[in-house]
């Protein structure tokens, strides 16, 4: 099975078609997938982890939230 990524989500890596449980089921490149779906569980190197990419750097809170400590 792939690694799901934090989220527990995996991403079909092709287009194709297969059959469980007596259904066709019709999987599309790029849809994403709880990693515990029967169509990953069988079908496991169509699938890979969730790429996540951002345009702009996170930013570290600067003060403390209600009830957090801040510092070493």
């Amino acid at each position: 099975m792939p690694k799901p990524t934090e989220t527990g989500y995996v991403v079909a890596l092709s287009n194709f078609t297969g059959g469980i449980g007596g259904r066709d089921l019709l999987i599309h490149a790029g849809h994403i997938y709880r990693a515990d779906d029967p169509a990953v569980a069988k079908w496991p190197h169509a699938f890979g982890p969730i790429e996540v990419h951002e345009s702009r750097p996170r930013v570290e809170q600067a003060t403390a939230a209600p009830g957090e400590k801040r510092g070493a």
